[in-house]
């Protein structure tokens, strides 16, 4: 008897374990590149990002990055700064660094395209430095996001909401008084997800901001419900907190974006 006993508490601890590994979140390393693109070199930038989508599959498939995004960034006007932003995707931190410091560009490119002789890929490259200028980098970490299982495709809209902490209590303000709100929203199918990333690079007092709330939404209908009030209810309690909160930061913008592309 002591040693079914013994059998059965050994089988509910490895469960207990095994569910808490599983609720773990997978930490998320994304490396944002910002693109500013004259429209006289639209369809240029256009077919360099699908040049640089087979690279991408390629990087996939060698497991040295787990997905790549190109988005289209509203408002759109040359004097409003990035047109477009790239996406990718790391399972670690130092795979992204690696990547930013040392990509073999050309190695990744040949076996791509390995029927593009070297001339051709280096006129693509050529191409692509020409079809755009990357404003700049961000590296981010993924600190929080809603419990959903929502799908990224072609066409979801994204909002992103560019903070600049103000306070160290900033991320706790953000998971325990508007992550719940956001909760609300997406069980109720208001918005897909919601989520929070802290910038990694560049970090300091100068840099323009500090970490991104972002949400999805399936659609622009969808975004446009939300933004004409039809969002989450909050009741007294629930907007002083609110109130409170929104001391912990300075939101610096809102970019609303569109995915255009997508490689996994």
């Amino acid at each position: 008897m002591r040693t079914i006993i013994t059998l059965v508490l050994g089988l509910v601890l490895l469960t207990t374990v095994s569910i808490k590994a599983q609720e773990k979140p997978s930490e998320l390393y994304l490396l944002f590149e910002f693109m500013q693109v004259n429209d006289e070199h639209g369809s240029d930038y256009w077919q360099s990002e699908e040049f640089w989508s087979g690279i991408h599959k390629q990087r996939i498939a060698d497991k040295t990055i787990l997905g790549w995004d190109l988005w289209s960034l509203s408002p759109y006007g040359t004097k409003q700064g990035s047109q477009y932003l790239t996406v990718t995707q790391f399972a670690n931190l130092k795979d992204m660094l690696t990547a930013i410091g040392s990509l073999d560009v050309m190695k990744y490119a040949k076996k791509a395209y390995p029927n593009k002789s070297e001339k051709e890929l280096n006129a693509l490259m050529d191409k692509t430095v020409k079809s755009r200028d990357m404003a700049h980098q961000v590296l981010f970490k993924g600190v929080d996001k809603t419990k959903d299982d929502f799908k990224m495709k072609v066409g979801t809209i994204i909002t992103m909401d560019i903070m600049k902490q103000l306070d160290d209590s900033y991320e706790k303000a953000e998971s325990e008084i508007f992550k719940p709100w956001h909760q609300d929203m997406v069980t109720t199918g208001k918005k897909g997800t919601w989520g929070l990333l802290r910038a990694i690079l560049p970090f300091g007092s100068e840099a323009y901001g500090t970490h991104i709330a972002y949400s999805m939404y399936n659609d622009p209908a969808q975004l446009a419900a939300f933004m004409e009030g039809s969002g989450g209810e909050m009741n007294l309690t629930m907007q002083l907190a609110v109130k409170e909160g929104l001391k912990t930061r300075d939101l610096k913008e809102m970019k609303i974006g569109k995915l255009e592309m997508m490689v996994r």
